[in-house]
């Protein structure tokens, strides 16, 4: 069963991703899996890099983007590629997933899976806390219970890092949403999933995943500005029932940027995109 890999990477060089680093050390341990991959680099950095000799045995295809336009470019070139070469799944990757064996011997369930199964996502934990997957219908899921292994009758989201995603849903539904260029591409992808009747599998593995939770001090205005926008976006066009629950916890955001969040045209544009709604 053929799969192809899509890595994304931004300002980092190959030998410092720890994706890159850990797939092919698991690779090089076993060279048939070789065959069954093919491996999509996709750079939106600035500059150019090169593959270095010793990883050109993996048959890599390198792609450089300088727009940098987010990630469902890079997911959309994979996904063509993919049908290309005949893949049964994609495999999302971002460049600071740490991944293990383990992961990849789970793929051997794959075929086990009924057509209805489109994802299949790994327990993703960050500083030991589990952030992946979670049920969807609750506003503030990390407070929730997670769910188990196994075949998820309700509705779950996966980050988008460590996910399989069955081509032929993926050709259903035309690719990945470039309404969401980058966030809440996930949750648009997995709230799809159930709104179409299929569901997703939990596999009986963990992988360590660099969590990035916005910190205000680093965080751009303009960078703020696709988060919230993108937020808001999917809370009005798709999970419409959170939709009173999400603007509440927004007001509650507005007044917390006021009060802590040094740069206050943050806190302005929140209040703005909320007279908005």
């Amino acid at each position: 069963m053929k799969k192809t890999i899509v890595i994304v990477v931004y300002k980092t060089i190959l030998k410092d991703s720890s994706t890159f680093s850990s797939l092919v050390h698991i690779l090089k341990k076993n060279p048939p899996a070789l065959n069954d991959f093919s491996l999509i680099i996709y750079d939106n950095s600035p500059e150019r890099q090169e593959i270095p000799i010793e990883y050109q045995n993996l048959n890599i295809i390198y792609k450089h983007d300088t727009r940098n336009i987010g990630i469902v470019t890079a997911y959309n070139f994979a996904f063509q590629v993919a049908k290309e070469n005949g893949s049964d799944w994609l495999i999302l990757l971002d460049h600071d997933t740490e991944l293990t064996e383990d992961y990849f011997d789970q793929f051997r369930h794959l075929e086990s899976f009924d057509s209805g199964v489109v994802a299949v996502v790994p327990k993703i934990y960050s500083e030991n806390t589990m952030i992946s997957p979670v049920f969807s219908n609750a506003f503030r899921p990390l407070k929730e219970k997670r769910p188990d292994v196994g075949v998820q009758n309700t509705p779950v989201m996966a980050i988008n890092s460590g996910a399989l995603i069955r081509i032929s849903f993926l050709n259903e539904i035309g690719g990945f949403n470039r309404d969401f260029p980058l966030d809440f591409l996930d949750h648009w992808l997995f709230y799809e999933i159930y709104a179409k009747g299929y569901k997703v599998s939990v596999l009986n593995t963990s992988i360590e995943h660099e969590l990035s939770v916005m910190d205000y001090s680093r965080v751009s205005v303009g960078r703020y500005h696709s988060i919230l926008d993108s937020e808001m976006k999917f809370y009005k066009n798709y999970k419409k029932e959170l939709l009173p629950a999400y603007r509440s916890q927004l007001i509650k955001r507005f007044f917390k940027q006021v009060l802590l969040v040094k740069n206050k045209k943050i806190a302005a544009y929140t209040l703005r995109r909320l007279v908005s709604m």
